[in-house]
This record gives structure tokens, sequence and C-alpha cells, in this order.
């Protein structure tokens, strides 16, 4: 399912321009630092929201208002936070899994780069 939504988006097509047996090893680094710097600038803005609403629901669980509330009441106002939750962190499972959908080369580089930091990884541009 995820192969053909890439495939039908057209993000094979922009990633890889030409075939891939026409590929050097210098463009499968620069590949690769770009399939990086797409992850880390689509996943971090989803990272800090998912580090947002955990804050909220601990708070949530300890506020006074919340041992106030009955069971069907305390239930809803989790399930508001947990469903924001689980959507937050399907996104960056999301981009996870696109990451890794690439050919080994590419993920050999990926892991590599993904131990660097956002200057570091600028500089090997």
């Amino acid at each position: 399912m995820a192969h053909s939504a890439l495939v039908m988006s057209g993000y094979r097509e922009r990633i890889y321009p030409i075939p891939m047996w026409k590929i050097t090893m210098a463009d499968v680094r620069g590949m690769a630092i770009a399939i990086e710097r797409r992850y880390r600038m689509l996943s971090n803005p989803w990272r800090e929201i998912i580090a947002e609403i955990r804050a909220e629901r601990g708070s949530l669980l300890a506020s006074a208002e919340f041992s106030d509330l009955v069971g069907v009441e305390r239930s809803d106002a989790l399930n508001a936070l947990d469903s924001r939750l689980r959507t937050a962190e399907d996104w960056v499972r999301r981009y996870e899994d696109e990451r890794h959908q690439h050919p080994f080369l590419v993920r050999r580089w990926l892991k590599s780069l993904s131990t660097m930091t956002d200057d570091e990884l600028e500089g090997n541009a």
C-alpha cells in the first residue's frame, strides 16, 4: 500500500530522476543527504507536537479538575488527547517508513547520516 502511494504521488520520480543502475556512489550519497534532510524537516515539528501533547496529558492527569471528573468524563478527556497523540505518532511513523523505502546503498548512507547533527549534515552537502 505504501509503495503504491509513493508511486502515485510521484515521490520516487523526484528522488530518482535517473534509473538506479546509472547512479554513481556520489549520487547515492547526495540522495541520502536529501532524504535525511527531508525526513528531519518533516518529522521534527511532529516530534515537538508529541512532546507538547504528552506534557498536556501529564498536566491533565495531575490537575485537581481531572480528579473531580467521573469515569466517562475522564475517558473523554484522555481520549481527545490520545487521539491527537496517535495522529502525530502516525505521521512520524509514516515519514520513517518513507525514509526506509530506498535501495540498499541509500539506506546504508542514511544509517551513517542519521547520527549527524543538522550542522554536520549541512556541511556534507
